[in-house]
C-alpha cells in the first residue's frame, strides 16, 4: 500500500457487519415470545429480564458470539432465532415442557449482557474473561427467579448449563435447546445471497 484516502461518501457503518432483520420488529418478538409462557413462575423470571431496559440495551448492542453473529445485536437476533426454533419444537412434540425450554431458550446468552463491554471490539470484562457467559448467566437467573419452585428452577439453570454440551443434557428440554443453539448458529455462518 503506497498511499490512503478518504472516502467522502462512505459510511463506515456500512463497511460493518450488521444484523439480518429490523431490531424493532426483533423486540417485538422477543416480548411476544416471553408473554407466550403461561407457567406463572417462569413468566415471571423470564419477564424481570425481558422489562430490563439494560438488559434490553445489551441485546440489541452485543453480538452473540465471536464465531456467528457477530456483530452489534446479533445477541438479540440468535436469541428469538433460538426461542423461535424451541417454541416450534415443542408444538411439533406436546410432551416437551414448552413453558421451560421457551423460558431457557430466551435466557440461554444472557450472560453476555455481563460477559462484554459494548463498543467496536465487544472486549470481555474482566469477571467475563474469568467465569465466561454461561456462568454468569445461570448466576443472574438465579438472582432472578429465587421465588421459582425448586426443581422448574434447577431445570431451568441446567438447560442454561448445557447449552454448549451435547453430552450434558439431562431432560428432552436442555437437549432441544443444545440443538436449536446448534443450529441458529450453524444458520447464521452461512453467506446471504
Amino acid at each position: 500500500m503506497r498511499s490512503l484516502e478518504a472516502a467522502a461518501e462512505a459510511d463506515p457503518a456500512e463497511m460493518a457487519p450488521a444484523m439480518r432483520r429490523d431490531a424493532a420488529e426483533l423486540d417485538g418478538f422477543l416480548e411476544f415470545l416471553a408473554a407466550e409462557i403461561a407457567h406463572p413462575g417462569l413468566r415471571a423470571s423470564v419477564a424481570r429480564f425481558v422489562e430490563d431496559s439494560s438488559i434490553r440495551a445489551a441485546l440489541r448492542g452485543l453480538p452473540a458470539a465471536e464465531t456467528h453473529h457477530a456483530y452489534a445485536g446479533g445477541l438479540l437476533e440468535h436469541t428469538v432465532g433460538v426461542a423461535t426454533l424451541c417454541r416450534e419444537a415443542a408444538q411439533l412434540h406436546p410432551r416437551l415442557r414448552a413453558d421451560l425450554v421457551l423460558a431457557a431458550a430466551l435466557l440461554h446468552d444472557v450472560g453476555r449482557t455481563a460477559e462484554l463491554e459494548r463498543g467496536p471490539t465487544f472486549r470481555a470484562t474482566e469477571e467475563g474473561r474469568l467465569l465466561g457467559h454461561v456462568h454468569l448467566g445461570l448466576r443472574l437467573v438465579e438472582e432472578r427467579a429465587a421465588a421459582l419452585e425448586t426443581e422448574v428452577r434447577a431445570e431451568l439453570l441446567h438447560a442454561i448449563a448445557v447449552h454448549h454440551e451435547a453430552r450434558g443434557a439431562r431432560t428432552a428440554e436442555a437437549a432441544v435447546l443444545y440443538h436449536a443453539n446448534q443450529l441458529d448458529a450453524a444458520a447464521a455462518t452461512r453467506p446471504v445471497e
